[in-house]
């Protein structure tokens, strides 16, 4: 008979190893699920029922923010991602005003609720923020602006808010507030997110300096091309001038990196190739107005084609 409880006492751990929540191949990338701070499963606790309804839609947010932000990638963030994280920041904040109401003596551990949500808020809004500052450089198209300066008032709007949501997020933490253990987000990680958005927000405006000097070289690459149809290659010659002077700008500005990481230094080397190309471009067009000023227009025809081939070869 105890031989029989044996095996059977074995059998259900066995059943259990196999269950849904076991993982042979290892934790997972998030971290666990904290543990609630409610000290009885037997006894549901008011209280703690509704700091729970508060910490866990937290939770979802961060599991949304946190591995982008930490690492400033932003091309797998979905906009069903941010919308169901914006639905659980929106649960949150009603629960913490339920929580305020209905609770007439906080527990200590439970002080800092509205605080935590104001933190994912403001991690979200990075969030959300980046993702589309990245859509918009990634699309920027040199040969269709005729505006520089104007295309890029929102990219340097949304780097602004990126700089002010780390100071909101430094200022917040420095109030020291408390953190459930239910709750993913530490003081530790809020600093060091915050200490990324405000490094990538510093670079991210040096990069806007360098796509800004070469969408004014683009300006003069199309007046140098428009000059040479039109055989005023002196012209043509100061055009391409002035574009070849823009772009050695912009690789001046790119001289030992710029520090954006993520996708942002996928963006940065996609504009050091378009400036190195453009310097290059543009000495090869200029002798092109020369050839065809000297009257040799074939070798003219020749050279342009090189030269509007050289500019274009980082567009692929």
């Amino acid at each position: 008979m105890r031989r029989r409880r044996f095996l059977a006492v074995a059998c259900s751990v066995v059943a259990g190893c196999a269950g849904t929540d076991y993982r042979a191949s290892g934790p997972r990338t998030l971290p666990p699920e904290p543990p609630t701070e409610s000290s009885s499963t037997a006894t549901v606790d008011p209280v703690e029922s509704r700091a729970q309804a508060v910490t866990r839609p937290l939770n979802e947010v961060y599991r949304v923010v946190r591995g982008p932000l930490a690492r400033f990638e932003f091309d797998d963030v979905s906009r069903d991602d941010q919308s169901a994280a914006r639905t659980s920041l929106a649960n949150a904040r009603d629960a913490v005003t339920t929580f305020s109401a209905a609770v007439d003596e906080i527990p200590p551990r439970y002080r800092s609720l509205s605080t935590l949500v104001t933190i994912h808020e403001h991690l979200l809004d990075a969030l959300t923020t980046a993702v589309e500052l990245h859509s918009s450089l990634a699309t920027l198209a040199d040969d269709s602006v005729d505006d520089p300066q104007g295309r890029l008032d929102t990219p340097r709007a949304m780097t602004a808010t990126l700089a002010a949501l780390a100071s909101d997020l430094t200022d917040v933490v420095e109030t020291d507030p408390t953190m459930p253990r239910s709750v993913f987000l530490t003081t530790d990680r809020t600093r060091a997110l915050a200490a990324t958005l405000d490094a990538q927000s510093t670079a991210i405006g040096r990069l806007l300096d360098v796509v800004e000097r070469e969408l004014a070289a683009s300006l003069d690459w199309r007046a140098g091309l428009a000059a040479f149809e039109r055989a005023a290659f002196a012209d043509a010659r100061a055009n391409f001038d002035t574009a070849r002077e823009e772009y050695r700008a912009a690789e001046r500005l790119l001289d030992g990196g710029l520090g954006t990481d993520g996708s942002f230094a996928d963006l940065t080397d996609r504009r050091s190739c378009v400036a190195t190309a453009g310097v290059e471009a543009t000495s090869v067009a200029r002798r092109a107005a020369t050839e065809a000023d000297a009257g040799d227009a074939e070798r003219a025809a020749r050279l342009l084609r090189t030269a509007e081939s050289t500019r274009n070869r980082c567009s692929s």
